[in-house]
This record gives C-alpha cells, sequence and structure tokens, in this order.
C-alpha cells in the first residue's frame, strides 16, 4: 500500500480513505478498465460505416483491446484468477449493458427476436473460443474482424 500511496501522490492514510486494500484497488482499477472498454464497444457500433465496419469496431473495442491488454501484462495470469464477489457482480450488470446494447443495435437489422438473441450470443462468446492457442494480438484481431464479417453477412442475407 505504501508503493501504491506513493505513486498516487497520497499518504497511506488518505489512500484508506478510498480504498480498504490492494483487492479493493484492483477490483476498483479492473472494473474502471472493463466499463471504459464496454462504453467504447457500444460507441463502435454508433461510429459512421458499414455493419462490417461497426461489429468489427465493436469487437476490437471490447475483446480486441482486453485481449491486447492482457497479452502485454506480467500480471494477466493473476488477474484471470483473482475472484471477487462484487467486481463479479459488477461486471455482470456491465455486461448486461453490453449485450442490452448490442441487442437494441441489432434490432432494425434483424426483425427475428430468436436470431438477434442468437447473434447477441454468437458475438459475445466466440471470442472467449479464439483465444484458446494463445494466439498472437494481431491473429485474435484478425479473428474478431472474420466473426463481424460473417455476423454482418448473415444479417444481410437474412433481413
Amino acid at each position: 500500500m505504501a508503493n501504491i500511496a506513493e505513486a498516487a501522490g497520497l499518504s497511506r492514510p488518505a489512500l484508506y480513505q478510498y480504498f480498504r486494500d490492494k483487492t479493493d484497488i484492483f477490483s476498483s482499477a479492473f472494473l474502471a478498465l472493463f466499463e471504459g472498454l464496454v462504453e467504447q464497444a457500444l460507441s463502435a457500433l454508433h461510429q459512421p460505416g458499414s455493419t462490417v465496419e461497426q461489429l468489427d469496431g465493436f469487437l476490437q473495442r471490447y475483446e480486441g483491446d482486453l485481449w491486447e491488454r492482457m497479452a502485454t501484462s506480467p500480471y494477466a495470469e493473476e488477474i484471470v484468477r483473482s475472484k471477487n464477489a462484487e467486481v463479479v457482480t459488477a461486471v455482470t450488470a456491465v455486461v448486461a449493458r453490453l449485450s442490452d446494447g448490442l441487442t437494441s443495435y441489432l434490432e432494425p437489422r434483424s426483425s427475428n427476436v430468436q436470431a438477434r438473441a442468437e447473434y447477441v450470443e454468437l458475438l459475445r462468446w466466440s471470442p472467449k473460443g479464439f483465444t484458446y492457442d494463445r494466439p498472437s494480438v494481431e491473429t485474435f484481431r484478425r479473428r474478431l474482424t472474420a466473426l463481424a464479417r460473417v455476423v454482418a453477412a448473415s444479417l444481410d442475407v437474412s433481413s
């Protein structure tokens, strides 16, 4: 805590006014990062461009940027292993907001409610499988772009 306080330009007592311990600091930092990625991903859905470009932007901001940060972090394994009930609850709410935003984006592009739900599921969970072989960031991002193309093509066909 002394090192963290020093790096933040605070005294240890001041740091303890905001955080209980290192786990609390980690949880807050992770949640802030995660919320930022979700905001950027949802924003990408409303940028000018084709459906492919918008979906690719969504996937790159949400999944690609997170993968890149994890790939370059010496603490990636520690982050993945950490379990904090408060963070899990907060992340669940943020992911629900992400899913709702993606569902809203897909609504005018697919009139079939079940198909929209399947697209959301595909876009949310497929990238997890793309990491199975621990690809480079470049390979992972290329896989995300391919997923965006497939979903966009499917939307165009089903419209």
